[in-house]
């Protein structure tokens, strides 16, 4: 686990809800990370239902950029109620 990466900006890359599948795997055991940036992704409310998990055991994000995902409202209510747990975003 890296402990030494504070900012992440995935901005634009098309990583997909595949590749938010992968980077909620990291964020569920990284501790270092205070700011990610995967605006512009597709990453759709699949990505979104894959980041929520990841959410609720996180604590150390401070800011996450998700504009531009077109999650819809299955991926917002996966968020909120991520949100709802989520102490430090």
């Amino acid at each position: 686990v890296n402990a030494s990466l504070t900012s992440l900006n995935l901005n634009r890359n098309g990583i997909g809800p595949g590749g938010v599948e992968h980077l909620a795997g990291a964020l569920r055991v990284n501790a270092s990370l205070t700011s990610v940036d995967i605006s512009s992704n597709g990453v759709g409310p699949v990505g979104a239902e894959h980041l929520a998990g990841a959410l609720r055991v996180n604590a150390s994000l401070t800011t996450l950029d998700l504009g531009g995902n077109k999650i819809g409202p299955g991926g917002a209510e996966h968020l909120a109620g991520a949100l709802r747990v989520n102490a430090s975003l």
